[in-house]
């Protein structure tokens, strides 16, 4: 009776060693999972919505996993304060200016805190601290936005729905051009049109190329305007000469309208003459009686010749042209 007691009392034994240690091993399985035994800090960051988050999340640094959500608690003003467990081994990683923001496993996974960001200039994080924040989407929000997106695609949907039917029907200008036969043999005709003003306009540059070409030969005037020195400067005198002979027309142009000017004025004698009548007819009474004058001298002078006082005179004059003239005319004679 005993024995069997004390069987009983081993196997008894037995189960609940084996019962401990599997506790003890569940205790620091899960100890280990959720980094409740490796040496840690607190930091803080304050969210105006944690978007489900929970005690006994993960914190996620680089992709890594640094630490656990201790404690969520409101902090007045609808904020939450969020304290983190931050592994000592991560410490030296993350910045004191580095950020932190609410995300998710996937995109309907568990939440998880983010710290991103930080510069090497901030120092490490000591404990304590309190990281800025940023606001990031909920799923609420991006659901949201998708469905904002699908009305924005049903409307677009519609729209080329809407412009099919349109181009089906004929209406507009592309709808004509894909029921309209006039239309579409008009611009084959139009392109025809193209495709010839393009090959004239390749022929008309190739002929430019060849004048140029031409142009660009030895001896050619283009050429030698180009390279000859001396054409140049021909040129350039001609130019100044004309330029001296066109300065000079003009200054002959001038002095003729400064002459007829002075024809047209009364205030010269040629002008006078020209345009008072008065004064030409005292002119032509001065020749008249000029002429009167003459003729009378004239008559007087033979009267002269007539007198016997002169009469000596007169013939020695005539004597001596008289022989003036045949030594004149014995001279040309003789000459060979």
């Amino acid at each position: 009776m005993s024995t069997e007691k004390n069987k009983r009392a081993v196997i008894v034994g037995l189960f609940v060693t084996i019962g401990l240690l599997i506790l003890l091993v569940g205790i620091f399985t899960l100890g280990g999972q959720q980094k409740a035994f490796a040496p840690s800090i607190n930091v803080q960051a304050v969210f105006d919505n944690v978007n489900g988050l929970q005690k006994g999340d993960n914190v996620w640094f680089s992709g890594v996993k640094v630490g656990i959500v201790k404690s969520i608690e409101f902090n007045g003003n609808s904020l939450i304060k969020v304290t983190m467990h931050i592994e000592r081994k991560a410490q030296e990683f993350i910045r004191k200016d580095a950020k932190a923001k609410v995300s998710a496993e996937g995109f309907i996974g568990n939440k998880l805190v983010v710290i991103y960001g930080g510069t090497p200039q901030a120092g490490a994080i000591e404990g304590g601290e309190h990281l800025q924040v940023e606001k990031s989407l909920s799923t609420e929000d991006m659901m949201a936005t998708l469905q904002k997106n699908n009305e924005n695609l049903v409307a677009i949907t519609t729209n080329f729905k809407t412009v099919s039917n349109r181009l089906v029907n004929g209406e507009g200008t592309a709808g004509a051009l894909l029921t309209d036969e006039s239309l579409y043999k008009s611009l084959a005709s139009t392109a025809s049109n193209l495709q010839l003003a393009a090959r004239n306009s390749q022929l008309l540059s190739s002929r430019i190329a060849e004048y140029t070409a031409q142009l660009q030969k030895p001896g050619s005037l283009a050429n030698g305007l180009v390279h000859d020195t001396m054409i140049m400067s021909n040129l350039q005198a001609a130019v100044k000469q004309i330029n001296d002979a066109a300065n000079a027309a003009n200054a002959f142009t001038a002095n003729l309208k400064t002459v007829s000017d002075n024809l047209h004025s009364s205030e010269n004698t040629l002008g006078l003459l020209l345009n008072d009548q008065k004064t030409a007819e005292n002119m032509k009474s001065i020749i008249e009686n000029l002429n009167s004058g003459s003729r009378k001298l004239d008559e007087d002078l033979e009267a002269l010749q007539h007198n016997f006082l002169f009469r000596g005179y007169f013939r020695k004059k005539a004597r001596q042209e008289e022989k003036a003239r045949k030594a004149a005319e014995k001279e040309t004679m003789t000459i060979p």
